[in-house]
């Protein structure tokens, strides 16, 4: 009975532990988050300061960040990553291309819209979407459309 208990206890670490490992290994490719969140990063880091682009830019502010990182957080896993850069406004932008006539571009305010423009080859889409804590499915389905 001990014995089989200890089998049962290692082979339940060790699909644990592989588990994990192919995790970690998704997080850290375009299929997890963890890149778009370093992006993130890097842009609020040149980004978060009064003229950034060596004219009058606003800074990005922590709020604009916030919203955005939770944005990136809730795309469902597996989703293509976005491009992230910033607007002088002080807006992120999230942005998806494919090639140049199938582009979407989606700018995150802090006071919870994604104002979006797309090309998709001839069609252009443009909006503003209310956000609170997870991606909004007409999001999601415009980047599918891509």
């Amino acid at each position: 009975m001990a014995i089989e208990m200890l089998a049962t206890d290692l082979f339940s670490d060790r699909i644990d532990i592989a588990a994990r490992g192919h995790r970690d290994v998704l997080r850290g490719s375009t299929l997890g988050h963890e890149l778009a969140l370093e992006e993130l990063g890097e842009v609020w880091e040149e980004c978060r300061n009064p003229g950034w682009d060596g004219y009058d830019a606003l800074p990005v502010d922590q709020d604009t960040l916030r919203a955005a990182y939770t944005l990136i957080e809730s795309l469902p896993f597996g989703f293509p990553r976005p491009t992230i850069g910033a607007e002088p406004d002080g807006q992120l932008t999230l942005e998806w291309r494919n090639s140049s006539r199938r582009v979407l571009s989606v700018s995150v305010d802090p006071d919870g819209y994604l104002h979006y423009a797309g090309l998709f080859g001839t069609d252009k889409r443009y909006g503003t979407l209310a956000y609170f804590s997870t991606a909004p499915e007409k999001l999601l389905q415009l980047v599918r459309d891509l």
